[in-house]
Formats: C-alpha cells, structure tokens, sequence
C-alpha cells in the first residue's frame, strides 16, 4: 500500500520538533522531490537523505529510490544496495544525512510522477 513517509525533525536553531515530509513509498520504491540546487552538497555531486528513511526502505525491503528535481524535471533512480554500500553517514542541521554520489544513480528518460497518497507512516 503506498504511503506518505514522515519524521519528527527539530529544525536546525530551533528547539521545538516539526513533522517533516521525506518522501512517498510507492511499491517497492521510495520517492523523494525536492529542487538539487538546494542540495548541500550538489556541487560535490553528491545528494543525501535522512538516515532514518535508509533504515525505513532496509526493513520494509524496499529495492529502489527516486530522486526528482521539479525545477530541472529530471529523475535519478538508484537501487537500495548500491545506496547501502557506497554511502556514508554524517551528522547535519536536522540530525544524521546518508550521503551518496549520484553517480549511484541512472538518469530516467523522464521526471517520475507520483501519486497523491493519504495514508501516513511516521518514522
């Protein structure tokens, strides 16, 4: 069943917790949108992603995430085990990031679309 994926984040300065939006789970892939340019490390090449949704996709055995930037309309796809083992963990702003090259990552031959989804899972 799809679903919306969210955490509890505390927002780097402040001190309250927020319910933040990761992404969708859809079959067996795991969607994230979000413009790269606002990436922290774009320019490295490298994209990252809450620890917390790496953990989530391992034990729901999820084989596939996808990364969409609306603003370039492209998609990257990576499988699950390259992500694993060719990532790294580090500490930024709004808690543990699983950086990767997005190398990782095949181009598709278009942006993916998704659908919308009401069901929610709070990780």
């Amino acid at each position: 069943m799809n679903k919306a994926i969210y955490a509890w984040i505390i927002p780097k300065g402040q001190k309250k917790e927020r319910k933040t939006f990761l992404g969708k789970h859809i079959g067996n892939t795991i969607h994230r949108e979000f413009p790269f340019s606002k990436a922290v490390l774009w320019q490295n090449k490298e994209l990252s992603f809450d620890k917390r949704l790496l953990d989530y996709a391992l034990e729901t055995n999820v084989k596939y995430f996808v990364f969409s930037d609306p603003v370039k309309r492209i998609s990257l796809k990576a499988g699950i085990k390259a992500l694993q083992n060719n990532g790294y963990e580090e500490q930024y702003g709004e808690g543990t990031q699983w950086y990767f090259s997005k190398q990782l990552a095949r181009k598709l031959s278009q942006q993916e679309k998704t659908p919308y989804v009401s069901r929610e899972v709070v990780i």
